[in-house]
């Protein structure tokens, strides 16, 4: 970078469970440097009512918070900025409503993510921020309403899992009354250690060689036992018991007085130790320490890894293609069928971001066959829709096994899908791909045009190549009756190109 070039920055919100974080970092020879950051306390996960419904308190402290992380982003290009939420927003039965206030609070986006995919997300955090190393790392992020913990070496995770259970959820349920009892830390404590136990000898200390805490829990246990001369930013079993015995013997949440502790963390901390006390005994764990890196720093070097071409999902796509046998030639063919069709579609001006997802979509439209050869763009829905898929947001699995779906029968199952005008287009071009590719050789389009206004399709083709083609006219023909279902007019004629040069190729 020359002195009068900008240096590049990039933009990641966290809207965890507890806190909502902001960072914005500056790129310099690949690394990312803190430019700013921003948290707010907003505990999402204690604002649910009865039903389960984000209470008009905690969506209004959200949104004041997101309002000022606006700001905070006011100079970051926004194909440059990604915004997560993770447990709270993921069970909130109202989440669907909440979540277009939330993007017009923040100007950008937002995304709900998976427990593995936050999981990845947190351990490339920490990995980034710890020295080199060829040990197999333990992370362990305890969140507001979750648990996740991974295990990988390098920047790469092996294992990752999450667990609903967090130092907020735990706080709500045992400690809600501001009493703390060693009755009521000793079931928070095996509650947590109820949650993990499926995961004993996946995760145990024989799996891993160093132990780490990413989030805000671990952290302030960290940050006390500095304070109160125990360690020296190490947690070990001692100072946990140290510290719960100092709980107890507080009896309120009010009297806790603990060096190191913020006021900000006070209300949630005996959740948080009763979690990470569960977490050692379960796991065997004799000493873990705390990293900076964290969910969004992970975010940070996602979206800089998509910049430089180094997109994990690109890599994930790859993996299913493996694992499902797909015919990749195949797969290739109707990708490029779908691509050529949504640029008409789109004006030949696509929207990069429903670009790269038609393609994933397209090149993975019949992993369903690994189930069924019948009705295997249903098994291909709910494989998208269902998996583990890394780097991928909840809505870009839901829009890929939409379109998967959507590839071939009738439109009523995608009905919701069509009101969206990216959306019909990106169904549009996969069906035509998979119209042209059903011989499963190589295609040469003839001359066409195809174009769409509001709930119109034009589509036209050479005369000539139809005459040698009538399967593919007949199908054609056919999607007109599809369409008009759906009181969408798909019309469908032919052509003579010959002395039309504007036509596709």
């Amino acid at each position: 970078m020359t002195a009068t070039e900008k240096p590049l920055l990039l933009g990641a919100v966290d809207l965890g469970s507890n806190s909502f974080r902001v960072e914005v970092g500056r790129v310099v020879d690949d690394q990312i440097l803190t430019e700013s950051y921003w948290k707010e306390t907003v505990r999402l996960a204690a604002g649910f009512d009865e039903k389960g419904f984000l209470t008009e308190e905690a969506q209004k402290r959200a949104l004041n918070a997101l309002s000022r992380f606006k700001e905070k982003l006011a100079g970051v290009d926004p194909k440059y900025i990604r915004a997560v939420g993770t447990q709270a927003l993921r069970v909130a039965k109202n989440s669907d409503e909440f979540l277009p206030k939330a993007e017009a609070a923040l100007g950008h986006p937002i995304e709900i993510i998976a427990g593995r995919e936050e999981a990845r997300l947190v351990f490339s955090g920490c990995a980034h921020t710890l020295p080199s190393s060829p040990e197999k790392r333990l992370v362990v992020d305890i969140g507001g309403a979750s648990t996740e913990l991974i295990i990988g070496r390098g920047y790469l995770p092996k294992q990752c899992e999450s667990f609903h259970v967090g130092c907020v959820n735990t706080s709500v349920q045992f400690f809600k009354d501001g009493k703390i009892t060693a009755k009521e830390f000793k079931a928070a404590q095996l509650s947590a250690q109820a949650e993990f136990e499926e995961a004993h000898q996946e995760f145990s200390h024989r799996q891993w060689d160093a132990a780490y805490g990413s989030a805000g829990t671990i952290g302030a246990v960290a940050d006390i036992g500095t304070a109160l001369g125990l360690t020296n930013g190490v947690v070990t079993p001692a100072l946990l018991k140290y510290l719960r015995d100092e709980l107890i013997s507080s009896g309120e949440i009010r009297r806790i007085k603990l060096a190191g502790l913020k006021e900000d963390r006070r209300e949630v901390i005996a959740g948080g130790i009763a979690v990470l006390t569960a977490v050692f005994e379960t796991f065997g764990i004799k000493e873990m320490r705390p990293a900076s890196g964290a969910l969004r720093v992970g975010l940070l070097y996602d979206i800089l890894g998509r910049k430089s071409q180094h997109d994990v999902r690109d890599a994930t796509v790859t993996a299913i293609l493996k694992r499902t046998n797909v015919d990749k030639q195949q797969a290739a063919r109707v990708a490029a069928l779908s691509d050529k069709f949504f640029q008409a579609l789109s004006d030949g001006n696509p929207d990069p971001a429903r670009r790269k997802l038609l393609q994933w979509a397209a090149m993975l439209h019949e992993t369903g066959k690994m189930i069924s050869p019948s009705g295997y763009h249903r098994h291909s829905e709910y494989i998208l829709k269902n998996s583990d898929l890394p780097g991928f947001s909840r809505s870009d699995q839901s829009d890929m096994a939409a379109i998967v779906l959507s590839q071939r029968g009738n439109l009523k199952k995608v009905e919701s899908c069509l009101k969206d005008p990216m959306l019909m287009r990106m169904i549009c071009a996969i069906r035509l791909a998979v119209i042209f590719a059903h011989a499963r050789r190589t295609v040469r389009l003839p001359a066409w045009t195809l174009k769409a206004d509001g709930k119109t399709i034009e589509f036209a083709l050479d005369s000539a190549w139809l005459m040698k083609h009538p399967l593919t006219e007949y199908l054609l023909h056919a999607e007109e009756d599809v369409w008009d279902k759906m009181d969408i007019d798909f019309r469908f004629e032919r052509k003579n190109f010959k002395a039309d040069t504007s036509a596709g190729d």
